[in-house]
């Protein structure tokens, strides 16, 4: 469990890699430039940049702007990392 808790709290995690490639699958199914996602949930472009490229944490409430703004369902790309092992 101890060395569960260290790897949630990094950018390098593989989960954390996961859930930014799904955001990024969101975002390009609905045809939505970096620009667009960012306006919709409140960011600037570069800010969805960085968080893109695992240079920035995106937290949850972001998370689910940015997939509301997908038109995609929150509970669905939630529960897919819910019972997660990494």
């Amino acid at each position: 469990m101890e060395s569960q808790k260290q790897s949630i709290s990094s950018i390098h995690d593989p989960e954390y890699h996961r859930i930014v490639d799904t955001l990024i699958a969101l975002r390009e199914k609905a045809k939505l430039s970096q620009k667009a996602i960012a306006h919709e949930i409140g960011l600037t472009q570069p800010d969805v940049s960085k968080i893109e490229r695992r240079e920035r944490r995106i937290d949850v409430l972001e998370a689910l702007r940015w997939v509301r703004a997908t038109d995609a369902d929150p509970a669905e790309f939630f529960a897919q990392f819910a019972n997660s092992e990494g």
